[in-house]
């Protein structure tokens, strides 16, 4: 299974030329932070309250993108209040990226072409009419947007991470966008497998706008 740094990363892939999509500085750093945290909160290392996080696990997931998030959590300084907890890791957004494009590499899903900043997606769980693995994961996500299944909560903090990010626009056909942003909100709602989804999506928006205002 994927992490939700690396399914947030495969969904910033454009489907033409393996190129990325243009967001903003603030919001992919802040994406990369928030996709970790919310991989945290789901693999039980973290959990929180309206206020703050706590650390209930250090044991390492095993994934360096994740895990490098754990670590500076559970360092002894470190402000685990909710409205300051992106903010102090924001910086490493670029990181987690980097380490997620690796994992991919490693696990056969990106490559990258010699000479140029280019990933070219390969087919992994099952095969794909044009071998593209991000269509498998933009394909879920329509399903989940545009039925009424109960979706996996996983699913439910990926496509949070897209709508604030922007990405979502380019998942989502224009004349589906409003009743998705109705599922959206609906979804976000829940809570889900005993965790807080709701709340680590909150901290994760509220902290791309802080970050968008200050680089103005």
């Amino acid at each position: 299974m994927l992490t939700i740094p690396e399914e947030f990363l495969l969904l910033t892939v454009k489907d033409d030329d393996g190129g990325f999509v243009d967001i903003p500085r603030e919001a992919v750093s802040a994406g990369f932070i928030g996709a970790a945290i919310m991989e945290l909160a789901l693999q039980n290392r973290i959990d929180s309250d309206l206020d703050r996080i706590w650390v209930i696990d250090k044991t390492p997931t095993g994934e360096r993108s994740v895990d490098l998030v754990l670590e500076k959590i559970s360092s002894p300084g470190f402000e685990l209040e909710a409205a300051k907890l992106i903010g102090q890791l924001i910086g490493f957004g670029n990181q987690v990226r980097d380490l997620s494009l690796d994992r991919l590499v490693q696990r056969n899903i990106l490559s990258q072409t010699e000479g140029r900043i280019l990933w070219i997606l390969k087919a992994r769980r099952y095969p794909v009419m044009d071998d593209k693995e991000i269509r498998e994961v933009k394909l879920r996500l329509l399903e989940v947007l545009l039925r009424d299944e109960l979706p996996d909560p996983r699913d439910v903090c990926l496509m949070s991470l897209a709508e604030t990010c922007g990405i979502i626009r380019q998942i989502v056909p224009a004349s589906e966008l409003k009743r998705a942003s109705e599922r959206l909100s609906q979804l976000a709602k829940m809570d889900l497998i005993g965790q807080n989804v709701t709340r680590y999506i909150t901290i994760f928006q509220e902290a791309v706008a802080y970050a968008t205002y200050w680089q103005m």
